[in-house]
């Protein structure tokens, strides 16, 4: 093929006209229409007019050089504009998410640092009002996740995992009921699993938000806990299948799957100290 000049004297609208394409068009677009021009105007199709041929080519490897390099800059451009706005909509995503799942910690603090989880300490008077509270914190959290809109699949898991916590530690808050005196074996060995499991599982939630303000020196770490937990609400499922506090230990067990999850993406959750 000829040599390619005269790049300097083709702008690249007259480009872009002479292949009768428009800016939006891709490059594949683009070699579509060079070879359509090449089957027309190349030498070796044109014989009788070699000249003209020559010429015509010459014209049309610059402009196409130049098409190439404009419609590049262009796509250039708008991924660099892509990634910039999906940048942008990420920020404002975990701006947000941050926001709120903090409000969650917030309530899981209080229900935490005034000992709530024990349904006899919410009874009545100041705790109750302060149980109260951190149930309608952490309920209007959990609507207010629910609607916030992701940027990326990445952003849509973190949300949906760290959802899935809030929303069964929420069921878990709301467990009220408490231990009974019965004759049953079965029921005061269930709730004894029940109670280990709840314990070592709230142990292991404290240590990793609020190792610092309400875990107390020795406490077993997250993983040991988590271990201790499973094994005594598994205990109960499997040894104690009759037993009324099997109800109560599937929902708790649904806050432990739902705690080991966000574990696993702890890396991405910086501001919440896990």
């Amino acid at each position: 093929m000829a040599p390619r000049s005269g790049r300097a004297f083709v702008s690249a609208e007259k480009a872009l006209a002479l292949f009768k394409i428009s800016p939006a068009a891709s490059l594949r677009d683009l070699n579509t229409s060079y070879r359509r021009l090449v089957r027309r105007y190349h030498p070796d199709y044109n014989p009788e007019r070699l000249e003209w041929a020559h010429t015509s080519m010459v014209k049309i490897n610059a402009a196409y050089d130049v098409a190439v390099e404009h419609l590049a800059a262009l796509r250039y451009e708008e991924v660099q504009a892509h990634l910039d706005r999906e940048i942008r909509a990420h920020d404002d995503f975990t701006a947000l998410f941050s926001n709120i799942a903090n409000r969650v910690l917030d309530g899981v603090f209080t229900y935490y640092q005034y000992g709530l989880e024990n349904p006899h300490q919410r009874r009545a008077g100041t705790p109750r009002i302060r149980y109260r509270g951190a149930v309608r914190r952490i309920t209007d959290a959990l609507a207010q996740l629910e609607r916030l809109r992701v940027p990326n699949p990445v952003d849509g898991e973190t949300l949906e995992i760290f959802t899935g916590f809030t929303r069964a530690f929420l069921q878990c808050m709301q467990i009220d009921r408490a231990f009974a005196p019965t004759s049953s074996r079965d029921e005061h060995g269930a709730y004894r699993r029940y109670r280990e499991g709840s314990r070592a599982l709230d142990a292991a939630i404290r240590r990793a938000f609020f190792r610092h303000e309400l875990s107390p020196h020795g406490e077993l770490a997250s993983p040991q806990s988590l271990a201790v937990s499973l094994n005594e609400y598994m205990a109960v499922v499997t040894n104690y299948k009759t037993s009324s506090w099997v109800t109560e230990t599937a929902v708790k067990l649904c806050l432990l799957d739902a705690f080991q999850a966000l574990l696993g993406i702890s890396e991405r959750l910086p501001e919440l100290g896990l």
